[in-house]
Parts: C-alpha cells; sequence; structure tokens
C-alpha cells in the first residue's frame, strides 16, 4: 500500500480545507434529508487541527460540521472569518474599522 501526501502552498487552495463550525445545531425541517442537522447561529470557518475559528474564537464544546465546507454566502457566516478567506490583496483594499470619535 502506498501513502501519497499532497501539499499545495498556493493561495487559490490555501482556505479549501475550511469547514463551518457553530456553537449549536438543530435538526432541519425544510431539507430533502429528513432531520438533518444544521448549524444555528453564527456559522465560522475552521480548519482542522486548530483550536480556533480563522476570526480567533475558541472552539471548545462547538459543532463541526464536517459536511458544510465553509462559504461566505450564507448571510449568517461569521464576516471576521469571511474577511480571513481573502487573499491578502483583497484584505489590504477593505475599509477599516475605526474607533468612534468622542
Amino acid at each position: 500500500m502506498a501513502v501519497v501526501t499532497v501539499t499545495s502552498t498556493s493561495p487559490s487552495t490555501a482556505h479549501q480545507d475550511l469547514f463551518v463550525v457553530a456553537t449549536h445545531k438543530v435538526r432541519d425541517r425544510n431539507a430533502g434529508v429528513p432531520h438533518q442537522w444544521v448549524p444555528y447561529g453564527t456559522q465560522h470557518a475552521w480548519a482542522p487541527g486548530s483550536r480556533r475559528t480563522l476570526c480567533g474564537e475558541w472552539i471548545a464544546g462547538w459543532e463541526v460540521f464536517w459536511d458544510r465546507p465553509f462559504s461566505a454566502r450564507p448571510s449568517d457566516a461569521c464576516p471576521a472569518c469571511t474577511e480571513a478567506t481573502l487573499p491578502e490583496e483583497a484584505r489590504k483594499r477593505l475599509d477599516r474599522l475605526s474607533p468612534a470619535r468622542p
């Protein structure tokens, strides 16, 4: 038996192994698969092997949805995780939030 390890440092594949994690899960009553578990609340991006989401939240006790790759498309996707998935050049163009002035 041969073991093949594929390693890629290409920026386009840097975030392809991100999965959805959430603090809660519920049964989906609308899907074609009856009573499938779905995330409830904010969907964060998580890379296997890490203890934190891309936005820096600890994931201890959180639900991992192995069948759901992270996507920025759902409205309940974490904005900070979404920003972290962007290429560096795109992040430089984003407006930074400045603290409120008195």
